[in-house]
Formats: structure tokens, sequence, C-alpha cells
């Protein structure tokens, strides 16, 4: 029978011509090479060498199996190649559900630099609320979420690795009646799908008419740089769109509650450097925080007009 170490014998003996050469290349002894040899041949029902004193010359037969021999030897290394490959990170597949304000904030820098050492890895990235992202990390279906997850308790099921904490901040356009005294509480607020810790809760500065709830943060930065729509979310995320969309920061609170992203999947999950480097690579972004970024700051009534004058 034909195996991966009957092959080896085989190719050992074409290579270095005697059969005690391919046996001390093979570390193994001279007549257990000459038993084995012996069985490839009676399973193949032929000889695959002729014997010219103590050399070995290949038969028909032999050069005819030589070519097949060596394929299954090659497949083998490459397969031992490839696992390496998936135990360092280098290759493999990994799936990354991401929310909306880390998919805005984090998420082009952290995936540049995970490429950068991890370029064999086919990443799939896919959006989404951060209860259904946890949801499908607890079934299998993503290798990896990052999204904000409020301060709830987590499942004891999955591994949650929090990152900075950030409180909700708010922004407007330029010219925006809260900028000359309106109240807070006669404008819409545009925002992402909060954790249901901070849906629960109003804002500070109460009730607010029926707004935009969209999950990109693109989209809810235009919409707020077009109408009187107030832009709330993770102060980061906040101050970066208005770097990039000309929007003012109001320096008044948000909510009490921060929000807290976290890195997340299962405990139950095979060990994954892949998934361990983009991980690190989320938490040394997260850290460095977006530095660059100082927008202007504006102060906004809170209370109603009536109450203000």
């Amino acid at each position: 029978m034909l195996n991966l170490r009957t092959a080896r014998l085989f190719a050992a003996c074409a290579d270095h011509g005697t059969l005690t050469a391919a046996a001390t290349a093979l570390n193994v002894s001279q007549p257990a090479a000459s038993k084995t040899l012996g069985q490839i041949e009676a399973a193949l029902g032929g000889a695959l060498f002729e014997r010219a004193g103590r050399k070995l010359v290949l038969t028909r037969l032999g050069e005819a199996m030589l070519p097949r021999a060596r394929s299954l030897l090659q497949q083998a290394a490459d397969l031992e190649a490839e696992a390496r490959r998936w135990r360092r990170g280098e290759a493999g597949a990994l799936t990354l559900g991401t929310g909306p304000a880390i998919a805005y904030q984090l998420l082009p820098e952290t995936v540049g630099r995970f490429l950068q050492s991890h370029s064999g890895v086919r990443l799939t990235v896919r959006a989404g609320a951060a209860a259904e992202l946890i949801e499908l990390v607890a079934r299998g279906q993503i290798d990896l979420a990052a999204a904000h997850v409020g301060n709830v308790a987590p499942d004891p099921g999955l591994v949650v690795r929090r990152l900075p904490a950030q409180r909700m901040a708010a922004a407007v356009r330029s010219g925006h009646p809260v900028l000359s005294g309106g109240a807070l509480t006669d404008y819409p607020v545009a925002g992402a799908t909060l954790p249901e810790a901070l849906r629960r809760e109003p804002l500070a500065w109460g009730a607010v008419p029926a707004g935009v709830v969209c999950d990109d943060y693109t989209l809810l930065a235009r919409a707020a740089l077009v109408t009187d729509h107030i832009l709330i979310g993770p102060e980061p995320v906040v101050r970066h769109a208005s770097v990039v969309h000309g929007l003012i920061v109001l320096d008044v609170p948000v909510s009490d509650r921060p929000v807290e992203p976290a890195l997340i999947y299962r405990k139950s999950a095979p060990r994954s450097a892949a998934r361990d480097a983009l991980c690190a690579c989320f938490e040394a972004v997260a850290r460095e925080g977006d530095q660059h970024n100082s927008p202007t700051r504006f102060s906004a009534a809170v209370m109603p007009d009536s109450e203000n004058s």
C-alpha cells in the first residue's frame, strides 16, 4: 500500500540510488527499508526497481509510479505548510462583525494594520447592530464582533475584551439654531442603533422629536449637515465626523451612561492566531485614539426657550 511513509521510501530510493543511502536519509534501518520496499512492490503488483548489485534502477512501473508518489508527498507538505500558516495567522479565513461606530472610527486603521502582516487571511466584514452581532458570535456564524455593547453582563460562553469606554457627544451644522440659543429639545436627533442599556434612557436634555436612526455614521453626518438634526454618537465618532463634515461639537452632556466598545468571541472557538492579531490591532488603535481631531466646541442651551429668557 502506498502511503506517506512508503512514498517517502520509494522517492528516497529513486533519489539516492541505493537502499542503504535511502534508509540513512530516512533514519531507518536497512532491513526495515528493504522489507518496506518489498511490501510496496507486492501491493502494486510489480517491481519498482531493478537491482544492479547494490544500485537501484527504476523499472517502467517505477517510472510511472514515481511522479504520483512525489505528488502525494508534495500535497502532504503543502497541507502541513498551510496548517502552519493558519496557526501563525498568516492564512485562512476570518469573519468580523462590526457595529456602526467602530466601523466608522476604528475599522479602517485597524484593518490596514492587520493586513500589513496578515495579507494571506481572507477577511470578511459584515456590519450590524451590537445585539445582532453578539448573537451571531454565540451561534458561531462569525468569528469576532467589535461593537458597543454597553455595560450589560456578558454571556458566560463569550470572551469580552473591553476597549476604552466613551461618553456620548452631539454635533450640529454651522448655523444651526441651537448655536444661537435654540433649545435642544426642539430638534430631532440622528444616531445609530444604540445598545439596549442606552436605548432605555432618555437623552440628558429629555425627550426629543423623532429623528433618523441609521447604522451608517457617514449618512448620519450628512443628514446633520443639511438639516437641523443633531448628530449623536460616541465622542470619538462625533469628533471625527465634525472634522470630516464640518460639524460643530456641542459642549453639552448627552447621556450619563457611557458606551462601552468591546471585542467578543466564543470561549469554545478554536485558537486563532489571526483573530488574536486582529484583536491586538483593534486594541492598539483604540488606545491611540483619534488625537489629530480637535474640533470647535460650542455650548448650547439645554432648557426650552421659554425657560432661558
